[in-house]
């Protein structure tokens, strides 16, 4: 998963240069009814002192805990056939959840050793993971953040489709139109899930234009609450079936706010979103699970969970009883 802080960065360069006004001319829909509760993880292969793969099985017993009914983790995308590749975290991962009583969603990743593969071998090797996993896996989000890599730079707020670099967009696009096309060639019931970061609804908007065929919009927001709902509107307008906050928390997590800010920020989004968001918008995951002290920036404190240098639990933060108490009521 693409390091968080890159597109606060972006984002706060924009933010002064684009009215609000450009990114929405309709008032809020009336509340919204969230029904899909997620908390967002980590395989090994990103962060293996928080994540072990060792650890999958009390990984998905502390998600269960919170009351979550999703998890979101990254699925690399293997780079050999069936018979070589290691199933094992895949495999264990998918039981646990399932043990649990949680479903995933799969964030299928391009690990870097692939990343100048042909479409075609890509779309073979999602189906050949998807075909795996049939009918198990309900959500497949189709990597993770490509606005951010297509957008113009800083100057820009991404919510124009003029934000983006069409000789870095259309690539972008052809590959996850091969992801897309491999999901759905094993698995004809699966969701796919295109998620954008803050205000880059252009994005989107460039993606709809050419047809591409996924089912969920996912917005990542560690923003303010007004803005948040303007771009869920404009968000509603896509023909996409339903709209996810696929991450969820406050800038920096608790490396710059205290336990107490963060879990309000939480409360906050949440009900704002139950009192405005349109009705389109059908769940939260929150970013993340677990802190991850491996990383050497506010990535290690975006967790529900403490975690010590040695990857041992620490206590819960506020956050994580205060998103229990929203999802149990």
């Amino acid at each position: 998963m693409i390091n968080r802080r890159t597109f606060l960065k972006l984002s706060a360069a924009a933010t002064a240069a684009v009215p609000l006004a450009a990114l929405t001319s309709q008032t809020a829909s009336a509340a919204t009814t969230l029904t899909a509760w997620g908390v967002c993880g980590h395989p090994p292969s990103i962060d293996d002192t928080s994540y072990p793969a060792d650890g999958v099985w009390d990984q998905l017993a502390l998600a269960a805990s919170l009351g979550v009914s999703y998890y979101r983790v990254d699925f690399m995308i293997p780079t050999t056939d069936s018979a070589s590749t290691d199933w094992t975290w895949y495999d264990a991962v998918v039981a646990a959840a399932r043990a649990n009583g949680i479903q995933l969603m799969a964030i299928l990743t391009v690990p870097d050793a692939i990343a100048d593969a042909g479409n075609g071998w890509i779309q073979s090797q999602v189906s050949m993971l998807v075909t795996r996993y049939a009918g198990q896996i309900p959500l497949y989000q189709i990597q993770n953040e490509m606005d951010g890599v297509a957008i113009n730079g800083p100057g820009v707020d991404g919510s124009s489709i003029n934000d983006y670099n069409p000789d870095v967009y259309g690539p972008v696009r052809d590959r996850m139109w091969a992801i897309c096309d491999g999901v759905r060639a094993s698995d004809s019931q699966a969701g796919r899930v295109v998620n954008i970061t803050w205000k880059h609804t252009g994005f989107l908007q460039l993606l709809n234009n050419d047809g591409l065929p996924y089912e969920v919009n996912g917005l990542d927001w560690y923003w303010g609450m007004e803005d948040l709902i303007a771009v869920l509107e404009v968000i509603n307008r896509f023909q996409q079936r339903e709209i996810l906050l696929t991450e969820l928390n406050i800038t920096g997590g608790t490396q710059s706010s205290s336990e107490a800010e963060q879990a309000d920020y939480i409360a906050t989004a949440v009900q704002t979103l139950r009192a405005s968001a349109p009705d389109k918008v059908h769940g939260v995951y929150v970013y993340e699970l677990l802190d991850q002290p491996a990383w050497d920036d506010s990535q290690a404190h975006y967790g529900l969970v403490n975690v010590n240098p040695d990857g041992s639990w620490g206590d819960h933060k506020q956050a994580f009883d205060t998103f229990h108490q929203i999802i149990t009521g």
